[in-house]
């Protein structure tokens, strides 16, 4: 229960730290393994894979460039451990509003399941709901063709 009250506190500390505007990115992946490999989703459900801390840090900057604005609040976490248990599994409910750089707003709400491997992240999944994003056929631009 100790452990899980732990990790809890800093899983939210974590994103609150993600919602600085200029947060650290080095500082924010200290607790991915060197590496790590993570699902990134998107409004389509059709995501990237990131392999490395390397190629998650220039995601994570280009995506700050992107999105300088962004709020996301924690729901709910539900941590799977055994107490000293050197494998678990996170997974964090959460919604976020971000502005882009032309300040036009966005909302969506997604979990993020993180597999832990001797305190470290290995592997993580974000499931994005299409919920607050914009229909896809605004998406599509229309061509002359026929």
């Amino acid at each position: 229960m100790i452990a899980s009250w732990i990790v809890k506190r800093m899983i939210r500390s974590t994103f609150e730290k993600f919602n600085e505007d200029d947060f650290d990115v080095d500082a924010f992946l200290a607790g991915y393994s060197d590496d790590a490999v993570y699902d990134l989703g998107s409004e389509l459900g059709v995501g990237e894979t990131r392999k490395g801390k390397k190629a998650l840090a220039d995601w994570f900057k280009q995506y700050k460039k992107e999105f300088p604005k962004r709020k996301f609040v924690v729901k709910n976490i539900c941590f799977s451990a055994w107490p000293l248990c050197l494998t678990n599994v996170c997974m964090v409910e959460w919604s976020c509003v971000a502005a882009n750089k032309e300040g036009k707003e966005f909302r969506w709400d997604g979990i993020s399941v993180s597999h832990v491997k001797n305190f470290k992240i290995v592997h993580g999944t974000d499931y994005i709901s299409c919920a607050g994003l914009p229909p896809i056929s605004s998406l599509i631009k229309p061509t002359a063709k026929a």
